[in-house]
């Protein structure tokens, strides 16, 4: 029910950066990446060791999943800071342990991120749209 309710809000069209103002990257060929749309919000901040798996975009929605090795907690305690430090207005979070969920926004912007374990890895879900889209 929290993952449905994070995807049915969106995040912004702005600036990104993440702490060290890199992109996602796959480190080897097992972790291919795929590119993010040249489009996508500089201001939502992306974890520096993700690898994006999954981008699809239907008219001004776009969701994004990436896997990382850092753990639930750390993936939280980034996005929250993240969020926060770029401009985003953090409208509801939650956290359980299991899964952390957080919706902001940033104008007419929605950016809602839903961080889960998948395997060994951590899944992060972000969907990011305009506000009424």
């Amino acid at each position: 029910m929290m993952v449905l309710a994070a995807f049915s809000f969106g995040c912004g069209k702005s600036e990104k950066t993440s702490k060290t103002g890199e992109r996602a990257t796959a480190t080897n060929a097992a972790d291919k990446s795929v590119a993010l749309p040249a489009d996508f919000p500089r201001d939502v901040p992306i974890l520096r060791d993700a690898t994006v798996k999954i981008v699809m975009s239907q008219g001004e929605r776009t969701v994004v999943h990436l896997y990382t090795s850092a753990s639930i907690a750390d993936a939280a305690k980034f996005y929250d800071a993240g969020l926060k430090r770029l401009g985003w207005k953090v409208e509801s979070s939650t956290n359980t342990g299991e899964m952390f969920v957080v919706s902001a926004k940033k104008g007419k912007t929605v950016c809602g991120v839903t961080v889960t374990k998948e395997g060994k890895r951590t899944l992060v879900r972000m969907a990011i749209s305009q506000a009424g889209s």
